[in-house]
C-alpha cells in the first residue's frame, strides 16, 4: 500500500467529489503528510492562477442586457443564449479532464498529457470554461455532459496552432442552431500568435435542456451557413437527440460539448 495519496485522489478531494468519509481520511492524512500537503496547496495555487487568467467579472451593464435578450424571446418555445456585455466574477476549481478534439471522418489523435483543455496534434486544442454562478468556476470534459446551474455562462477559448480559422455554434434539444462566433456571415479569422486565445465575451444559455456546443478550426473560412446545415444533419442523423450527434462533416478538426440546462 503507498504511503501518499495519489494525485488524483488529492484533485477530487480538492474538488469535493470524495464521499464524506472519505474525504475526512484524506484531508486528515494531507494534514499530517508533508508531501501530500504540497501537491493539495499545489492544487489551491493553481486554481488562483486559472481565476486570474480569465475572470468572469460581472457588471449592471451585462446584466440588463441579458435581461432584455431574454425578455425579447420570452414568447417562443425555447430560449436562446444571451452573450453579457462584460464577463462575472467567480472562484474556480480545476479538474481537467483532457480528451483531443474530433476530427471529421470519425478520426481522433492519440491523448495527450493532461492540460486545460481539449488538445489536438501540433498544438491545437480548444477549451469551454464555465462561471458566473455560485459555484466556482470550472473547465467543462467532452466526456459526459455538463450541468449548468442558474447564471452560469461560458467561454471559449482556442489554441489554432497551423489552423487559420475558428467557429463555434450551438444546437439544442429542439435542434434549433444558433451560431455563436461569428453571428452571421464567415468564420472569424484567429489572433495572431501561439498560445490559448479566447472568444470575445461570455455566453449565456437560457431555457432547459440539452444544449451541444461545437468549436470548429479549419485551414479556410467556412461559412455559419453551411456549418449550421451540417449540425442540422447530424442532429437528424442522430435521431434527434442531441445527446448522441457525431462530428459536423465539415472540414478542420472540432470539438463539442453537451450542456444540461437548469
Amino acid at each position: 500500500m503507498s504511503a501518499h495519496e495519489s494525485s488524483w485522489t488529492l484533485r477530487r478531494l480538492h474538488a469535493g467529489e470524495l464521499p464524506a468519509p472519505e474525504a475526512n481520511r484524506v484531508r486528515e492524512h494531507a494534514e499530517a503528510c508533508e508531501a501530500c500537503g504540497a501537491t493539495l496547496r499545489s492544487f489551491a495555487d493553481a486554481q488562483a492562477a486559472f481565476e486570474a487568467e480569465v475572470p468572469f467579472e460581472k457588471f449592471e451593464a451585462g446584466v440588463e442586457r441579458a435581461r432584455a435578450r431574454q425578455a425579447s424571446t420570452e414568447s417562443r418555445t425555447q430560449a436562446r443564449w444571451v452573450r453579457p456585455l462584460m464577463a462575472v466574477a467567480a472562484s474556480v476549481v480545476v479538474l481537467v479532464l483532457a480528451r483531443p478534439l474530433l476530427e471529421t471522418g470519425g478520426r481522433t489523435d492519440p491523448l495527450q498529457p493532461p492540460v486545460a483543455g481539449n488538445r489536438l496534434k501540433g498544438g491545437a486544442g480548444a477549451e469551454l470554461r464555465i462561471g458566473g454562478g455560485v459555484d466556482p468556476q470550472r473547465v467543462a470534459s467532452t466526456d459526459a455532459p455538463e450541468a449548468l446551474q442558474p447564471g452560469e455562462r461560458v467561454r471559449l477559448g482556442y489554441m489554432a496552432d497551423a489552423y487559420r480559422y475558428v467557429a463555434a455554434l450551438s444546437v439544442d434539444a429542439q435542434g434549433e442552431v444558433t451560431p455563436l462566433y461569428p453571428e452571421s456571415g464567415d468564420s472569424l479569422a484567429v489572433e495572431p500568435g501561439a498560445g490559448q486565445h479566447w472568444l470575445p465575451e461570455s455566453v449565456e444559455f437560457t431555457g432547459a435542456g440539452a444544449e451541444r456546443v461545437v468549436l470548429v478550426l479549419t485551414d479556410a473560412p467556412v461559412s455559419m451557413d453551411a456549418l449550421g446545415d451540417a449540425a442540422r444533419k447530424s442532429f437528424t442523423a442522430a435521431g434527434r437527440d442531441v445527446t448522441r450527434m457525431a462530428p459536423l462533416d465539415v472540414p478542420g478538426a472540432q470539438t463539442q460539448w453537451v450542456l444540461l440546462k437548469p
